[in-house]
């Protein structure tokens, strides 16, 4: 291996090492109360049932363009946080994928893999959802890569399980 490519591997390395480390510092409690307060649960974000939308994508910031994202999505019912289906959405990023309220009117839509994923903000706007996708990455020095995405309800497919 020459010098160059042994070099960026050990800065790589050695990344991912201090970013396990501040993870863990993260989660040390402190003497200031707990770590993570209780938010109130409010009904405004809650998926009663699953709730399917069509999403389309404007305004790339970056790189970004609609194939990063998924066309359309199905929250699983949850009262605070739930499973998500995205589609189409590559397997490398479906170690973790689901939805958790942020606010009272909003929520957060994870897909991740191991160094890469899709985080999506929206709020609901009547039946539908409008804000921002963001492409992930843990290649440092990237410019961000994201688009305005709006979420419009439809009918969930017959063939698409609704159960959590």
């Amino acid at each position: 291996m020459d010098t160059i490519a042994r070099v960026g591997l050990e800065k790589y390395q050695a990344l991912h090492v201090m970013l396990g480390l501040l993870l863990a510092a993260c989660a040390i409690p402190t003497s200031q109360g707990p770590a993570n307060t209780a938010v109130p649960v409010t009904s405004e974000v809650s998926v009663v049932s699953a709730e399917c939308y069509n999403l389309s994508y404007s305004e790339a910031v970056g790189s970004a363009s609609p194939r990063l994202f998924p066309a359309w999505l199905m929250l699983r019912p949850g009262t605070d946080s739930g499973s998500v289906v995205g589609h189409p959405v590559d397997d490398s990023l479906l170690k973790y994928s689901g939805w958790k309220r942020i606010a009272a009117d909003s929520l957060e839509i994870l897909f991740t893999g191991n160094f890469e994923g899709i985080k999506i903000h929206v709020a609901r706007a009547g039946a539908n959802l409008k804000g921002r996708a963001t492409w992930l990455t843990d290649l440092v020095g990237l410019p961000e890569a994201s688009m305005l995405i709006v979420g419009n309800r439809k009918q969930c497919s017959q063939g698409v399980s609704p159960a959590t």
